[in-house]
């Protein structure tokens, strides 16, 4: 009879990993990623940004170098037939995807010859590592490469599913949870086409394509502020509230969204620290153009610095671990990268040194009685 009793237990198997163009599994915790455009920005993020998360990029003054990160995640989109909303209020949507950089084959910059690259100093040094500044390497990077000097064609925009926000729709009927229309729009907007395309993690079909969404300029005064309110909270009610359930909207579907919001012209930067703390992860540009450190001789190589304010654990005990906090960001001729910050060395003090024998000299002034010289070398 006690042959007869079957056990109930049974062998856990492996999970099965959705397998979508343009994405991969994360060594760490199989959490899906996929690439923003920018090997040197997936490498801050992890190996790549989690599907089902939101990435807010606080703007530079002048808004150059945020809209090419932007574009960047756009174009990346576009190279692996990824669904795309692009919504603006302050620029043209079809525009920002009309001027997305081209693709390329191999890293446009990458012009450094093998006889370059071997140290000369020392025999014994050349089977060291060499240490970049550049966080990116082969390892780390599964997105394309693209051109800065070239717009991508229109053929290439042809295959892809894109839609376009750029104010408030006919059909939109009242307020909803937001006061302001333009916020509850978008929402509606966003909210309709992953229902429309089954991309809800709670839908039983198999999914073969993520939606990427972008958001320009977000919170801009262009989308409408409650100037007239008589509490400051009430003028930040509509930006919270949106964002709450954009991001709530968004961990539950196989959607990522990034969203670029005008920081420097809050008047409160309370608003700020509220944003990063319904997102997933922020980082900050801040250019040197305009500014003192311009001119600055050691930041004459870099456009701005590039600061992390915000990694989240997704799916993991902890977030990434960065090796510095220093970062800066520098445009090329073809692209855009981040590297660590490395301070030139001072080398104008060594140039005016005295050329006499600082020993000899002070020998001497030691016989004769003098004074000890006030610059001795060590």
């Amino acid at each position: 009879m006690s042959g007869s009793v079957k056990s109930s237990f049974q062998k856990k198997g492996k999970a099965k990993v959705v397998s979508i163009p343009g994405t991969r599994p994360s060594i760490h915790n199989a959490q899906l990623l996929l690439s923003v455009g920018v090997p040197s920005l997936d490498y801050l993020l992890g190996g790549g940004i989690p599907v089902g998360s939101l990435i807010i990029i606080k703007e530079d003054k002048y808004d150059v170098y945020s809209k090419l990160f932007l574009k960047y995640f756009l174009a990346e989109g576009v190279m692996n037939k990824h669904m795309l909303t692009v919504a603006s209020l302050d620029s043209s949507p079809e525009l920002i995807t009309g001027e997305l950089p081209a693709a390329t084959n191999a890293d446009p910059e990458n012009n450094i010859s093998v006889t370059e690259e071997q140290m000369t100093i020392a025999w014994r040094y050349q089977q060291m590592k060499t240490q970049t500044s550049s966080p990116n390497s082969s390892n780390n990077c599964f997105g394309h490469n693209y051109d800065l000097t070239k717009i991508m064609d229109s053929s290439c925009l042809s295959g892809v599913d894109i839609h376009y926000w750029n104010g408030i729709s006919d059909d939109t009927q009242g307020k909803g949870v937001l006061e302001n229309k333009n916020y509850w729009s978008l929402y509606q907007d966003i909210k309709m086409r992953i229902q429309q395309s089954d991309l809800s993690t709670s839908s039983n079909k198999a999914k073969t394509n993520v939606m990427r969404i972008g958001l320009h300029s977000l919170g801009s005064p262009l989308w409408g502020w409650e100037f007239g309110c008589s509490e400051k909270k009430q003028q930040w009610k509509s930006l919270t509230t949106f964002l709450y359930i954009l991001r709530a909207l968004v961990r539950s579907s196989y959607s990522v969204c990034m969203i670029t919001v005008p920081s420097h012209i809050f008047s409160d930067p309370a608003l700020m620290l509220r944003l990063q703390n319904l997102s997933d992860f922020v980082v900050g540009l801040e250019s040197f153009q305009g500014s003192e450190k311009e001119t600055n001789p050691i930041f004459k190589d870099y456009h701005g610095l590039f600061h992390v304010a915000k990694l989240s654990a997704i799916n993991s005990l902890v977030p990434p671990i960065l090796d510095t906090v220093d970062w800066v960001f520098k445009l090329k001729r073809r692209k855009l990268v981040i590297e660590r910050l490395h301070l030139p060395p001072e080398l104008s003090e060594t140039a005016n040194r005295n050329q006499e024998d600082p020993v000899k000299a002070t020998g001497q002034s030691m016989c004769s009685g003098g004074k000890l010289p006030k610059n001795l070398d060590f």
